[in-house]
């Protein structure tokens, strides 16, 4: 028997079951500055080899969404099962300009075509610059990059689809409960839940 549900608050996270590959999305303020946090609604927008897009959903309040208006790029690292707790803690809420790169222990490396650097522990990077912004409601910006660049660690290239996936272990989300930040997580085999520190941060 199905039973229907009505959608809620985060009602991809909550109510129904849903995978999110999670990302790691870097972007530069107009100073300059840094910012990375955690992203899982990232899909490929436009297939075509003439001009690759993807689109990143976003909170039109959050750092990423500021900067990526101001300064019109961002770089998506895709991160493997092993960086969980630092992906996680890479979503507290920090004062605007403060490096959550470094705060947490990631290594940041220069990008190939745009100025928010890729990290290094991340196994897949794609790398955009700002073609639209969707704005579905008054909370909510969807982002459509074209793509500029796309780099992965060289040990997956000439590698089958399973070994590759084996390989890079990538970071799933399937579920968060956003008043602790405990995040329902997989990799390939193995589930997990986990929030991150409530400690004070500055």
């Amino acid at each position: 028997m199905k039973k229907e549900i009505a959608p809620e608050f985060l009602w991809h996270l909550n109510n129904v079951l849903l995978t999110f590959q999670v990302a790691i999305v870097t972007t530069a303020d107009a100073k300059g500055r840094i910012n990375a946090a955690p992203f899982g609604l990232i899909l490929p927008f436009c297939s075509s080899p003439e001009r690759p897009q993807i689109l990143l959903c976003s909170n039109s309040v959050w750092h990423t969404s500021k900067n990526i208006e101001s300064t019109k790029e961002f770089v998506i690292n895709y991160a493997p099962y092993s960086l969980m707790k630092k992906v996680a803690e890479t979503g507290l809420i920090y004062p605007e300009g403060v490096s959550e790169i470094e705060r947490v222990g990631l290594t940041s490396q220069p990008a190939l075509k745009v100025k928010p650097p890729r990290i290094k522990e991340c196994f897949q990077h794609i790398e955009c610059r700002l073609s639209q912004i969707i704005r579905p409601s008054e909370t909510q910006n969807n982002f459509i990059g074209d793509i500029l660049a796309i780099s992965v660690n060289e040990e997956l290239l000439g590698r089958g689809k399973e070994e590759m996936l084996k390989m890079s272990d990538p970071l799933l989300l399937f579920g968060m409960e956003i008043a602790s930040f405990q995040g329902n997580y997989a990799g390939v085999g193995k589930t997990t839940t986990y929030a991150p520190p409530t400690k004070k941060v500055e």
